[in-house]
């Protein structure tokens, strides 16, 4: 019988998240710009039936 952690380190094998430190090999990042303004959870529906976002569309979100 094996213990379960014998195999979990904590520690995370994907190591291709890293971040360059020297800014003259990577481009600077850009920031997102949004196309349409992001819809709050108490503004009205953007389907139109008269509901709360968050009470419509935004339920299963």
């Amino acid at each position: 019988m094996t213990d379960k952690n014998d195999s979990f380190t904590g520690k995370s094998n994907n190591s291709k998240t890293t971040t360059c430190t020297n800014t003259s090999c990577c481009p600077p990042q850009t920031p997102i710009i949004r196309a349409t303004p992001k819809v709050g959870r108490n503004d009205p529906c953007i389907c139109g039936n008269g509901l709360k976002y968050k009470k419509c569309c935004g339920k299963n979100a």
